[in-house]
């Protein structure tokens, strides 16, 4: 990505959380367009129940409207969203007693068919990258973040089933998460 391009990112962004934060309903609006397809697509790849993921996707819509004042412009409206959705995805499961079935294949859509063919093809070449990024983190940092972010489950999980203390699985996350956001932001 160009210095260019991450200027009119960083304006879109800026726009779009400005517009959040005066309880600007057409940016909410412009908002759902744009994420909701991949906001469902999370939710169900993760609750493998239509119905449960349409709530997570509304439930977490409205957290996004109500936490605008939190957001911060560097990370992004659509990644804390994502954010936001995963953690409510896990919580309702943990709620039911399941874990996530979803795994590395995660980074993968579920496919939508009011998304358009150039949609698609952007978020596959977009998991594609997660992936490719993933894998060039040592074993033990990507057996954290598949547990962790994939698997749904805590750092203390993580940890006992490890076998490791929990700082050590903070410290593996850690590493793992900066490693990533410069892999991606080469891409």
């Amino acid at each position: 990505m160009t210095a260019a391009e991450r200027t009119i990112d960083e304006d879109v962004e800026r726009r779009l959380i400005d517009g959040l934060r005066a309880n600007d309903r057409e940016i909410m609006a412009e908002l759902f367009d744009s994420y909701s397809s991949l906001a469902y697509g999370l939710a169900l790849r993760t609750l493998s129940d239509p119905g449960e993921a349409e709530d997570v996707v509304q439930e977490s819509f409205l957290a996004l409207w109500r936490q605008a004042e939190r957001l911060d412009p560097t990370r992004g409206v659509r990644s804390y969203l994502l954010t936001i959705v995963h953690n409510k995805t896990i919580d309702r499961l943990r709620r039911k007693g399941r874990r996530p079935e979803a795994a590395l294949e995660f980074a993968e859509a579920v496919p939508d068919n009011s998304e358009d063919l150039a949609e698609s093809v952007a978020r596959q070449a977009e998991g594609e990258t997660v992936r490719a990024a993933l894998v060039t983190l040592p074993a033990e940092q990507r057996r954290t973040v598949e547990m962790t972010y994939f698997g749904g489950l805590t750092i203390a999980e993580v940890a006992n089933h490890m076998s490791v203390p929990v700082g050590t699985v903070k410290s593996r996350l850690r590493l793992a998460l900066q490693h990533l956001r410069r892999r991606l932001a080469e891409a």
